[in-house]
């Protein structure tokens, strides 16, 4: 059955057509029916069922939980007038964005209207509005008018916490050369990374509980260390760098963490394992005939082999020249394949069969990718001149040739054990002559020069057995004396008046020709370079200076010390420093940069001559030393322990707080001033280390 209204409302529009007529006359007529619509239904709120949703989530008003109803009346001007707005969120206009405080069905039905949580603890929201056709006034609910606002009710649900979960745990393999000379291991997301639902990269943090052994965490934004926690964001910016510690010797170290988030929930305890390779020499010695051919040099990585790694060689000639004695391949970068652990590259050593002196060259490894260089990394080559098709004596090896870290140069040193040795005549050089009964090394900085020689009084004397040899000729050439020698034994020269129990220098082979030049030392023999070694290759002896002169060394003496400070270090009085200038920092960075770091301690002073020699290690610089009172507040002392025994106040010993402030500055002429520890302006610091 069609309502009425919807019948008139199809028809119209309404007219009526007539005739009028007087019997003579017929005139037709037209009227029209003009219908007015009178609104007289009231809304009706079919449904209220209100929202639920989560904790500072999102939900749309749809028709399914809000909608009015009116039969003569269009959905766009069904309207909700808002009494009260919500409490804890916010009504929303998709398209525009912008708060609402009325809206219609039309937008209900297109879903344009939405209410966004805005957080916090509370688990009911709530709005009042008021329905209107824009003509009557009142709406129905449940069947019965009502003209008071009606609530509309929003359940807030809270949201489930969810502990972290690791999703990455990766062992941290991919070494980089940095700028400053030291390697680092970049630890981010693609080592360790951790899912956890609704909350940020910055919430998710890593505690460390125990830090690496070998080396220590640095954040490459701020320079600082780290010791505490990171955050995920820190790894997803790759600001958490390893820098390995180049004075260990391990390849491998590690770190226990465990993950946190703003709720509390954490995981286990776990560990980052972080590995790398070596790269070395396998030899840094080797002498090769001229007609050897090819000289293969090993290359070596240890540690960590599961990934690629590269290096390069840069070949240095000494005496012996590129492309005349020797020839290398084209390509200088030696490549490790995964799982591999050994290679070696080719040297092609030229034979010219001319007589000639040794030719000498270096090869040293560099630029390393993906790895670190070890301590051998340089290997030295010594070609040998043939003399006709036979080498005077070869070999290549680095067990006969002990490695001395001297001043930062390494030196070769003869193990003391003789060379193979055939018949024959063999060029022995730099045994030194005297004219005096026994042929010994004097105390002085450099050797006399051998000026006359007792040609008829001059023997070779056997080691083991006491006998004598005699020579079967002697000659000299000029610049030169020179004894031939048949026979095999270890041999020293001496005077034939001298007693044969006095020591003279010692001959490493016979079947010998002896030529006697000069010999001297790089440098006078001064307590500066007390303990300095130099090898003498002519004689194949070591000798050290004992602060006057230059001495022969024993292996055995037990007075010998062959600690020496590190590459880049300063020797004084037994101890290593270094002055760090790169970076300024306050006292407590400084003093924790030198443990972690130096593994040392910020240096004390002992003495008035001491503080001049730290001024000018410092170049008359401030620079922060030692002296504190954080462990007793108001008592000063050493950073490395050692008792207070001299100060340089630079006006008299400072009032000093009891709150934990007071570290030392050493300013101007070496004075001494007491600063804050924590705070303040940053300067330099010398840190120090026992030898």
């Amino acid at each position: 059955m069609v309502k009425q209204g919807h019948m008139l409302k199809a028809t119209l529009p309404l007219f009526a057509r007539f005739i009028v007529s007087n019997g003579l006359k017929i005139k037709h007529g037209k009227f029209d029916v003009i219908l007015e619509t009178v609104d007289r239904a009231l809304p009706t709120v079919v449904k209220n069922e209100g929202l639920q949703l989560l904790e500072g989530g999102m939900a749309f008003l749809s028709p399914d939980v809000l909608q009015l109803s009116d039969p003569d009346t269009a959905p766009q001007n069904l309207s909700f007038l808002l009494a009260q707005l919500p409490q804890y969120g916010q009504l929303l206009n998709r398209e525009s964005g912008l708060w609402q405080q009325s809206f219609s069905q039309q937008d209900v039905d297109n879903l344009n209207i939405a209410y966004k949580h805005g957080g916090g603890d509370s688990r009911i929201d709530r709005f009042t509005f008021v329905a209107t056709d824009g003509v009557n006034e009142g709406f129905i609910v449940n069947g019965k008018v009502q003209t008071e606002p009606l609530a509309f009710i929003i359940q807030v649900d809270g949201t489930v916490k969810a502990s972290p979960e690791i999703v990455y745990l990766h062992c941290a393999s991919e070494v980089e050369l940095l700028k400053n000379g030291n390697y680092g291991i970049y630890i981010t997301i693609r080592s360790l990374k951790v899912s956890n639902c609704g909350v940020h990269d910055d919430q998710i943090v890593f505690r460390i509980l125990r830090g690496p052994k070998y080396g220590y965490l640095q954040n490459t934004t701020t320079g600082g260390f780290i010791q505490e926690e990171f955050s995920q964001k820190d790894l997803r910016s790759k600001t958490i760098l390893y820098i390995i510690d180049s004075y260990r010797e391990g390849n491998s170290d590690n770190l226990e963490f465990q993950v946190t988030n703003p709720d509390g929930m954490s995981v286990a305890p776990q560990i980052l394992e972080l590995k790398w390779s070596k790269i070395e020499m396998k030899q840094d010695h080797y002498e090769v005939c001229e007609n050897v051919g090819t000289l293969p040099l090993k290359v070596t990585r240890l540690g960590h082999t599961t990934d690629s790694a590269f290096v390069s060689v840069k070949v240095t000639e000494v005496t012996a020249l590129s492309g005349k004695d020797f020839t290398t391949v084209p390509s200088k970068l030696i490549q490790f394949d995964p799982g591999m652990s050994t290679k070696m590259w080719n040297i092609a050593i030229t034979y010219d069969g001319l007589e000639e002196d040794d030719e000498v060259f270096e090869v040293v490894l560099i630029s390393p990718v993906n790895a670190v260089l070890g301590t051998r990394t340089k290997a030295r080559v010594k070609i040998l001149d043939s003399k006709g098709g036979q080498c005077r004596s070869f070999h290549s090896s680095s067990q006969n040739t002990h490695d001395l870290w001297m001043k930062g140069t390494l030196l070769p040193a003869s193990s003391g054990s003789p060379s193979s040795s055939r018949h024959g005549t063999v060029h022995l050089e730099g045994i030194p002559l005297s004219s005096s009964k026994e042929v010994a090394l004097q105390r002085r900085d450099k050797l006399p020069e051998f000026k006359s020689v007792n040609l008829s009084r001059s023997r070779l004397r056997a080691i083991e057995n006491g006998k004598t040899v005699h020579p079967s000729s002697i000659f000299t050439n000029g610049t030169g004396v020179f004894f031939k020698y048949h026979g095999m034994a270890v041999l020293r020269v001496e005077d034939d008046n001298s007693s044969p129990n006095k020591m003279a220098t010692e001959v490493p082979q016979a079947d010998a020709s002896v030529q006697v030049p000069k010999l001297g030392f790089p440098k006078g023999c001064t307590p500066a370079l007390k303990g300095l070694l130099h090898f003498e290759e002519n004689i194949q002896k070591l000798f050290q200076c004992d602060g006057t002169s230059w001495t022969l060394w024993n292996s055995t003496s037990k007075n010998v010390n062959l600690k020496t400070c590190p590459h880049g270090w300063s020797h004084h009085e037994e101890r290593c420093y270094v002055l760090i200038t790169d970076q300024k920092v306050p006292w407590n960075e400084a003093a924790q940069a030198c443990k972690i770091r130096y593994h040392g301690s910020l240096a004390s002073v002992a003495s008035k001559l001491h503080m001049r020699w730290l001024w000018n290690f410092s170049e008359r610089r401030p620079f922060w030393i030692g002296l504190n009172d954080k462990k007793n507040p108001g008592h000063l002392e050493w950073d490395d322990g050692e008792s207070v025994g001299f100060t340089n106040w630079r006006k008299g010993p400072p009032h000093l707080s009891k709150k934990r402030r007071n570290c030392v500055l050493v300013q101007q002429q070496g004075k001494w001033q007491r600063k804050e520890c924590r705070k303040g302006k940053g300067h330099n610091y010398v840190c120090s280390r026992k030898l």
